[in-house]
């Protein structure tokens, strides 16, 4: 039975269809446990950890106290943990539902940094990342996108929501005016597009992040800039 299903798992992942955060597990562990069924252990290892991220975030030793995960198994995906990490591949497999888990995310993709890079996050309902777009530009201290770029990107993808990220070199996280004017043309374009836009965080190191919506600018915002808000500007100005 387990080989029938196995062949599936192997011919549905051929065609490039999408796979459950259990599924996505129970075929990773078909290498290490080659005649079990890994389809509980993948449940389990989910039900303790919540997502695929904390999964391979996880230790050893906190692997292990999942039934069926043995030293090889614990070994094995904090070995698949450590490959995504270094290969900053996040897309299908990041989860972002609050400011700790993007928190994360921009510690692994900004850290160490020595030009000034500009990241949107495209995010499913779900809050899995299902796209990142990364800018930069040849001056070091100064990234600029252009706002048609964004809209063809909101097109060609078709997000839930865009989570905005940047650092900053000279070890402040404060924004600039530039910044909250890029907040605004950015919540624009999402209102426009039927996008939501959940965050824009400011990385100047770990522990060191400014957010946009924890500091309450990004609520003012939003009710400023919004197509809604807009709208009511524009009738109080006749």
């Amino acid at each position: 039975m387990h080989e029938g299903h196995r062949q599936r798992m192997y011919e549905k992942l051929s065609r490039g269809e999408d796979f459950y955060d259990h599924e996505v597990l129970e075929i990773l562990l078909y290498y290490v446990c080659p005649r079990v069924n890994t389809n509980p252990i993948a449940h389990s290892l989910l039900d303790m950890f919540g997502s695929l991220t904390e999964v391979f975030s996880a230790s050893a030793e906190e692997l292990m106290l999942v039934k069926g995960v043995g030293e090889n198994v614990a070994r094995y995906l904090k070995t698949v943990g450590y490959c995504i990490s270094r290969s900053g591949k996040v897309e299908g497999v990041a989860v972002l539902k609050n400011a700790e888990s993007c928190k994360k995310l921009l510690s692994l993709r900004l850290n160490g940094k020595t030009e000034e890079f500009l990241e949107l996050y495209f995010l499913e309902k779900s809050g899995r990342v299902k796209r990142i777009f990364s800018y930069t530009t040849a001056e070091r201290n100064k990234v600029v996108t252009n706002a048609e770029i964004i809209i063809n990107n909101i097109a060609l993808c078709k997000p839930y929501a865009i989570i905005a990220a940047h650092n900053h070199l000279n070890g402040s996280p404060e924004p600039s005016r530039q910044d909250v004017g890029f907040t605004r043309t950015l919540q624009v374009i999402c209102s426009m597009n039927n996008v939501k836009l959940f965050d824009h965080f400011i990385y100047a190191g770990a522990g060191n992040i400014y957010s946009f919506k924890g500091e309450g600018l990004l609520e003012d915002i939003a009710r400023r800039y919004s197509l809604s808000g807009i709208t009511e500007w524009i009738k109080s100005s006749d």
